[in-house]
């Protein structure tokens, strides 16, 4: 099980540390994670006036187009499409 828990105190985050180092002995592993993604919202009126930009910009995974999953999103896409 992961627990993700977002502080914005450091001088709280280091007490809580501190609480949660007593349980390493049974197997907790913590993990400090400094830098947060922004999450950008667009409305329907951006995305429709710049969608060619908005699609070019996102990086794609290879190893997505070689997997099954692709092969079943394709299908379901396709399947909407020309329905």
């Amino acid at each position: 099980m992961q627990l993700i828990v977002d502080i914005d105190n450091d001088i709280l985050a280091q007490k809580i540390i501190r609480i949660l180092d007593v349980f390493k002995g049974d197997g907790l592993t913590i993990k400090k994670q400094d830098d947060k993604e922004e999450v950008v919202e667009y409305s329907d009126e951006e995305i429709a006036q710049n969608w060619r930009e908005l699609v070019m910009g996102i990086e794609s995974d290879p190893n997505y187009y070689k997997s099954e999953q692709y092969y079943g999103d394709r299908g379901e896409y396709l399947m909407e499409k020309y329905r």
